[in-house]
């Protein structure tokens, strides 16, 4: 992969530092060549390396336990261009999930003690690199929010009964008036359109 591709592709994947922020980014980074197999990160592990994902296929892996049985959930499988590992350099916890490469994979890595430089060094371009990698975390939650909702509606008989459920696991949902809406909401604010089984 050449060095423009992977220039062009830092852009993409954080529009928020512009080409001037990847340049500066860049030689925090170093590069990664993932074989078929090879973990990137597990659950349970206390590392807070952030992966740019290029290139290749991912597959998420949760350990849980149902009556004291282990049992693994495969949430996900997503391709690159991506990132990976970015709440643990935020938050210092620990990894929520394993991912490995299910294919060859290009990767450029900011180890945490690299992002510990770029603090030092470049405290705005952390500052903004960090709150693109909050931006992308709010992101994500809403997307699962929403599948978990559109799921619970369109898995339901009926839109009354989806709607009984929904209000079982996300929260009572509620017909609002157009007097009441235009008082807890910005103007012209839909909201996210689900569809039950109904229509």
């Amino acid at each position: 992969m050449s060095g423009d591709s992977i220039r062009g592709q830092l852009v993409a994947l954080l529009p928020q530092l512009g080409s001037f922020g990847v340049d500066t980014l860049a030689p925090y980074l170093s590069q990664l060549s993932a074989k078929k197999g090879d973990v990137l990160v597990k659950q349970g592990a206390s590392d807070a390396d952030v992966y740019f994902l290029l290139s290749g296929t991912f597959s998420v892996f949760e350990k849980i336990q149902i009556d004291d049985i282990d049992m693994v959930l495969h949430t996900a499988t997503f391709p690159g261009p991506g990132i990976l590992g970015e709440v643990a350099v935020m938050s210092s916890s620990m990894r929520t999930a394993t991912v490995v490469a299910m294919d060859v994979a290009e990767c450029l890595v900011l180890t945490k003690d690299q992002f510990d430089a770029l603090v030092s060094a470049e405290p705005r371009l952390a500052i903004e690199l960090l709150k693109a990698f909050g931006s992308l975390v709010s992101d994500r939650q809403a997307a699962f929010q929403n599948k978990v909702r559109a799921n619970i509606l369109l898995e339901s008989p009926d839109a009354d009964l989806g709607i009984a459920r929904l209000g079982s696991y996300t929260g009572k949902a509620s017909k609002v008036s157009e007097k009441l809406g235009s008082r807890l909401f910005s103007e012209d604010f839909k909201g996210v359109n689900y569809k039950s089984k109904q229509s």
